[in-house]
């Protein structure tokens, strides 16, 4: 089993048994609802819902590595629950994140790493992932002001299968600098995970109700 699969698993462990150290949250949006461990959150801080988002505003998320230090990792990890409301289905999970940075010297580097990963609570064993990537490169910006920078993930599923979702929003800032007067500074100052989940078709609540008509005719058969 994947460290993954374990760390959720517990989380649902934690949820079910009403363990004293948990804070378990659940907050609607406009067509899914959000369940998540609010001890559990990290340098993410406390997240609100806006629509189908949720944002987090963090406040102390960030690395730096100074005249040619060792290398600098700061990670963080946060787990949802995510499940649709009122007969919807989820279609897509984006997430964008944002922040500034500051690159002083030829040999200075800064990142934002990690995945975007979800499971289907139905079908755990099977795996969504998307790698973190920038929209634009780090580029250098000496010591007048500091740059902005955004980096996104997206997952995509396949339509009407997808109702209830575990996600995890793995984060890592990376910094270094190699020599003498370099800088490397980054921070995260916004996280926005945005669930995209549609109603279902006419066509298949239909389907499904008449298949309800059937059973419901078959039990009476039966009964007389």
């Amino acid at each position: 089993m994947s460290t993954f699969k374990k760390i959720f698993f517990a989380f649902l462990f934690i949820a079910v048994s009403g363990t004293s150290n948990a804070s378990i949250v659940t907050v609607n949006g406009d067509t899914v609802s959000f369940t998540y461990d609010n001890v559990l959150n990290g340098l993410f801080g406390t997240p609100t819902v806006s629509g189908n988002s949720l944002v987090f505003l963090p406040t102390n998320f960030k690395a730096v590595s100074l005249d040619g230090g060792s290398t600098a990792l700061t990670s963080s990890t946060f787990q949802v629950k995510i499940d649709r409301l009122d007969g919807h289905h989820i279609t897509n999970i984006a997430l964008t994140e944002k922040g500034d940075y500051l690159l002083n010297g030829a040999n200075a580097k800064v990142a934002d790493l990690g995945e975007l990963r979800a499971s289907d609570v139905i079908f755990p064993f099977q795996d969504y992932v998307s790698k973190i990537e920038s929209v634009n490169p780090f580029a250098q910006t000496g010591l007048a002001s500091t740059t902005n920078w955004v980096t996104t993930a997206n997952l995509a599923f396949a339509p009407n299968t997808i109702s209830s979702l575990f996600v995890s929003i793995e984060n890592i800032l990376f910094a270094q600098s190699d020599m003498k007067h370099d800088i490397a500074f980054i921070e995260k100052k916004f996280v926005g995970l945005t669930v995209t989940a549609v109603p279902l078709p006419q066509a298949l609540w239909l389907f499904c109700a008449g298949m309800m008509g059937l059973l419901s005719m078959s039990k009476r058969k039966k009964l007389l």
